[in-house]
């Protein structure tokens, strides 16, 4: 037989409840990331700006070979020859900064509604892949063997414009996020 308790406003009910304050681990959302992170930072970091000085050669490379042909086109016989040493250093930080700046602005609201932003960053997305891929389908005569084969198989040169186009970029910006965090 089970004995009920009736509850009246004298005797409350038993409760498991305690009044006293629940201890909470103090939290810092503004605390810095652990050493791991920072090292994922700089690893991305690193592998971005690699990839970055890559692709950039190959679209400085590729806009050469670009060029050369429209110069053929016109009547032009002369023919650019790709800069080399510090001048290509130079050549493909001025060039991947434009490009990068104006890829990067898609994702600002405020461009969205200008038409003349999409004509212009259409145009920048498909020559940076363009150039690239005239560059990975152009290479030096004393290139590597691996660069000679990327040459002669179409398929991987359009992916691996496509990769060094792309992935670069966000690579430097997840690291770069990391750091900020």
């Amino acid at each position: 037989m089970t004995v009920r308790r009736r509850f009246s406003p004298t005797h409350p009910p038993r409760s498991s409840v305690r009044s006293e304050p629940l201890e909470r681990e103090e939290s810092n959302p503004q605390s810095k990331p652990q050493a791991s992170l920072y090292a994922l930072a700089i690893v991305l970091l690193v592998f971005g700006l690699l990839g970055w000085v890559a692709g950039g050669k190959y679209t400085v490379e590729g806009w050469v070979v670009a060029l050369n042909m429209f110069a053929r086109w016109v009547g032009i016989q002369e023919q650019l020859s790709v800069p080399r040493g510090w001048w290509l250093v130079l050549v493909v930080g001025v060039t991947g900064f434009v490009y990068s700046k104006v890829e990067l602005l898609a994702w600002r609201n405020n461009v969205h509604r200008m038409p003349s932003f999409w004509i212009a960053w259409l145009l920048i997305v498909l020559t940076d892949v363009g150039s690239t891929l005239l560059g990975v389908l152009n290479p030096a005569p004393v290139a590597a063997p691996v660069f000679l084969q990327l040459a002669a198989t179409p398929i991987a040169a359009i992916l691996w414009s496509v990769l060094l186009t792309a992935a670069p970029e966000y690579l430097i910006l997840g690291g770069w996020r990391l750091f900020r965090r």
